[in-house]
C-alpha cells in the first residue's frame, strides 16, 4: 500500500510520533511519504491508499488549523485514514471531533494513536510535568501502531468493519466545560496582545513561515501579527531568534494557575493506572 502521513507539530512531539509511525509502515512492507500540513498537495491525495493525520491537542480537541484543514479536504467516500495526537495531560475529545469531521468528508478512520508530549507554554513552569515525552516506550508503541495499519486497512476493505474504532463524546468533565469556553473569539479576548519590536526584528521570516494560521505579515508596515486565522498557539513568541515578539503573560499566569493543579491530578491518576510515566519530580513544579 502507498501511505501518506500528514502532520502538524508545534513543539516536536507530534513530529516524533509521525516519524515512528512511518517507520512502522515501512517495516510492514509498505511505502510511506511524510509531509507537514502546510506543504500538502490536496490534489494528490487520491494517489494514496491510506492517509494519516496527526496534531497536538489544543484545549482538549484538535487545533483550529486542523479543523480548517479537514473542512478543506476533498470529498473521498470510503478513503481510509488514521489519526494520531500528542497532548500534555489530556487527549480530551480530540479523536471524537476529528472522526466526526472526517466522516462528513467521506473518510473512514481505521486507527487512532495518542501519546503524551512535553508541553512548553509560556505561562507554565519549566520543566513541565510531561517533560521527556514522548519517551522510548511511546515511540516504540507508535512504530508498532504503524506496522498494524496497512493490514487493518486491508481487512476493513474485505468487510471486517468491527476493526473500525468508535469514539464517544465525553461531556461530564471539567475539561469538557473548559473546552466549550475556548472559542476563537474568547481566546482572542484573553490572549496577550503580541507586539513586534521593529528595532529587534530582522525580518528573518521565521515566525511568518512557521505560523500554522498564516496570521503574520512581516512585510506590512508596521508588521502584522495575530491576524485573522491565528490559532493562539503562541509559538511565534517562543521561536523568534531575536526575541522581537513581545507579550505580557501576567494575566494568563493568574488565569490558568489552577489548571496546572488539575493537569497534575490527571497525570497522577494516569500514573496510578499505568498509562503515564513521569520523568520529572512533581514536587519541583510550582
Amino acid at each position: 500500500m502507498k501511505v501518506l502521513v500528514i502532520y502538524f507539530s508545534q513543539s516536536g512531539g507530534t513530529e516524533k510520533i509521525a516519524n515512528e509511525i512511518r517507520e512502522g509502515i515501512i517495516k510492514s512492507g509498505n511505502s510511506c511519504d511524510l509531509v507537514k500540513i502546510k506543504e500538502v498537495d490536496l490534489t494528490k491525495l487520491d494517489q494514496y491508499d491510506l492517509i494519516g493525520l496527526g496534531c497536538p491537542t489544543f484545549f482538549y480537541r484538535e487545533p483550529v488549523n486542523i479543523q480548517r484543514f479537514i473542512q478543506n479536504l476533498p470529498q473521498m467516500k470510503g478513503k481510509h485514514i488514521f489519526i494520531f495526537a500528542s497532548h500534555g495531560s489530556c487527549l480530551g475529545n480530540t479523536f471524537y471531533y476529528m472522526n466526526e469531521a472526517l466522516k462528513e468528508r467521506g473518510y473512514i478512520i481505521i486507527g487512532a494513536f495518542d501519546s503524551y508530549s512535553d508541553s512548553s507554554i509560556q505561562f507554565y513552569p519549566t520543566p513541565m510535568h510531561t517533560s521527556g515525552h514522548p519517551d522510548v516506550r511511546e515511540l516504540q508503541e507508535a512504530e508498532q501502531f504503524g506496522e498494524k495499519l496497512c493490514p487493518i486497512s486491508e481487512k476493513v476493505l474485505k468487510g471486517e468493519n468491527d476493526l473500525i474504532p468508535q469514539f464517544e463524546l465525553v461531556t461530564n468533565t471539567w475539561w469538557y466545560r473548559d473546552s466549550q469556553k475556548a472559542t476563537p473569539d474568547i481566546l482572542r479576548h484573553i490572549s496577550p496582545k503580541f507586539i513586534i519590536n521593529t528595532e529587534k526584528c530582522t525580518k528573518c521570516m521565521t515566525c511568518q513561515e512557521e505560523c500554522p494560521g498564516d496570521a503574520i505579515d512581516i512585510s506590512a508596515d508596521p508588521p502584522a501579527i495575530q491576524k485573522e486565522g491565528c490559532i493562539f498557539c503562541w509559538a511565534c513568541e517562543k521561536i523568534c531568534p531575536e526575541d522581537a515578539i513581545e507579550a505580557d503573560w501576567t494575566t494568563m499566569e493568574s488565569t490558568f494557575k489552577g489548571n496546572l493543579r488539575k493537569y497534575i491530578k490527571l497525570l497522577k491518576d494516569a500514573e496510578a493506572e499505568g498509562r503515564f510515566r513521569p520523568h520529572v519530580d512533581y514536587q519541583k513544579i510550582k
